[in-house]
């Protein structure tokens, strides 16, 4: 169940009713078995794996909070059941590549011993949904309880409330547990608040399905032989992902939001125009902001940060964003990707610091000349979001670089069109300020918006593509 599907939309509404016809103590455990049942439909198993991880967090938090080592225990049982769900067949793999043992680089191979060796059926590791996002949840609540910046120890009750809140459960915003456990106490709406948060629902749902997904039709198909296109049609798709990314993953936490203020809560905003950047630091201020937040606070600045010396800073850079791509996927694209953001961070630095420019100090014109090399290096990097392995995202990095030839991509046009309804989204968050007296209408076209979204969820008789975060 999605939020982006009639069967939500359904169920919300009753939840909903009934949510805001009984006490505020009662609005919290109805949310939180609301919460329970929005993940039983991902897996039932997924659901009980999730209570077990979240029994064990409040257990450690509970009795060993005040111990020296507690830290070390609480971090290493989530990053373990991480490792174990989402790396174990990664980490295998590495090891097979070095050592020669070609079974361990064979994921179906691999499933057949083990259920030899346990005398199982069909033995799989299965990644549970959104282990990525609350295990960076869980990891910030022991972090922030050791600093001292969490006024009174989680119960069970807490630590279960704050993972659970199920309008984040699917792909964040990633929430630090002072956000949200404060607001449990009195939920309030009204009118003004609802409004916004049916708009940031109804907006939501357009970039998913009207847009996001538009262009993942014409994209997608070039995903499975990507070597096979035009160094130009790679380029127009580089671009084109980037919008549907943009998209769909705005689109998700848009909705997120949305839900959150119709339930009472505050949630951090995760995009900021990011297509307006002017620099790679600025391009991460302003894309997936509480990703961005979190790898800085609980990774970066732990390292050092910038306080250390200047070729330590690099390497903070390095480490921080290769592990900020292995947290996207358990692959070496993701690995890759990372350090290739922290080198662009890294280099940027490095001539931030001697006051050395790039491009010629032309008023203008070198805002817009660094403008177009910082978006292309970023969007080019991007190939390896999509490319099945290390190698064909070089080749495609090189077939873009070089102009190859090769296989025309179809549907432009469309991708067109997208393009322009991301700028405009853009520019409303940029500079709102000019779209005011547009605003101060907008109330007035809820109805009808409504209207169309819903008829838009009903026409969509073979469902809808996956968010692609949902996937980490």
């Amino acid at each position: 169940m999605t939020f982006v599907s009639l069967k939500f939309l359904l169920c919300f509404t009753v939840f909903y009713v009934i949510y805001w016809n009984v006490s505020d103590s009662n609005k919290r455990r109805l949310l939180l078995f609301f919460s329970c049942i929005f993940y039983s439909f991902f897996s039932f198993n997924f659901l009980l794996h999730f209570l077990t991880v979240i029994s064990i967090n409040a257990l450690l938090v509970r009795f060993f909070h005040n111990k020296t080592f507690f830290l070390k225990i609480f971090i290493g049982f989530n990053l373990g059941n991480l490792v174990l769900f989402k790396y174990f067949y990664f980490g295998l793999e590495i090891v097979g590549q070095f050592s020669g043992v070609a079974i361990l680089t064979e994921k179906t191979e691999l499933n057949k011993y083990f259920s030899s060796l346990l005398h199982l059926q069909n033995f799989e590791i299965i990644l549970p949904a959104t282990i990525s996002y609350y295990t960076f949840q869980f990891i910030s609540l022991g972090i922030d309880l050791k600093r001292g910046e969490i006024g009174k120890i989680p119960t069970l009750y807490d630590v279960a409330s704050y993972v659970l809140f199920f309008p984040v459960m699917i792909a964040g915003p990633i929430l630090r547990f002072n956000q949200l456990s404060g607001q449990f106490a009195s939920p309030a709406i009204t009118k003004d608040k609802m409004y916004n948060g049916i708009w940031l629902v109804l907006l939501g749902i357009i970039k998913k399905v009207l847009l996001s997904d538009t262009i993942s039709g014409i994209i997608y198909p070039l995903f499975s032989h990507p070597s096979d296109y035009s160094g130009i049609s790679l380029l127009l798709t580089s671009y084109f992902f980037a919008f549907h990314l943009f998209l769909d993953f705005s689109g998700l936490t848009d909705m997120a939001r949305g839900i959150g203020i119709l339930l009472g809560f505050e949630l951090p905003e995760n995009f900021k125009a990011p297509f307006f950047l002017n620099s790679f630091g600025d391009f991460w201020r302003r894309w997936h902001l509480t990703f961005s937040f979190w790898i800085r606070d609980y990774i970066y600045i732990p390292l050092g940060g910038s306080r250390v010396p200047e070729f330590r800073n690099y390497l903070n850079f390095l480490v921080t964003f290769v592990l900020g791509g292995l947290w996207h996927g358990a692959s070496m694209n993701f690995a890759l990707w990372g350090f290739l953001t922290g080198l662009f961070l890294s280099v940027e630095k490095f001539f931030e610091i001697r006051n050395i420019s790039m491009l010629p100090r032309i008023k203008y014109i070198a805002p817009a000349l660094k403008y177009v090399l910082v978006l292309h290096v970023y969007l080019v990097s991007w190939v390896l979001f999509f490319t099945p392995d290390v190698k064909s995202g070089l080749i495609v990095m090189k077939n873009i670089i070089c102009f190859s030839d090769g296989l025309d991509l179809k549907g432009k046009e469309t991708g067109i069109y997208v393009a322009l309804f991301t700028l405009l989204f853009h520019a409303f968050q940029e500079w709102p300020e000019k779209f005011e007296k547009f605003a101060r209408y907008k109330n007035y076209f809820l109805p009808v918006f409504s209207v169309i979204v819903i008829l838009m969820l009903f026409s969509m008789t073979s469902g809808n593509v996956d968010f692609f975060y949902s996937k980490f």
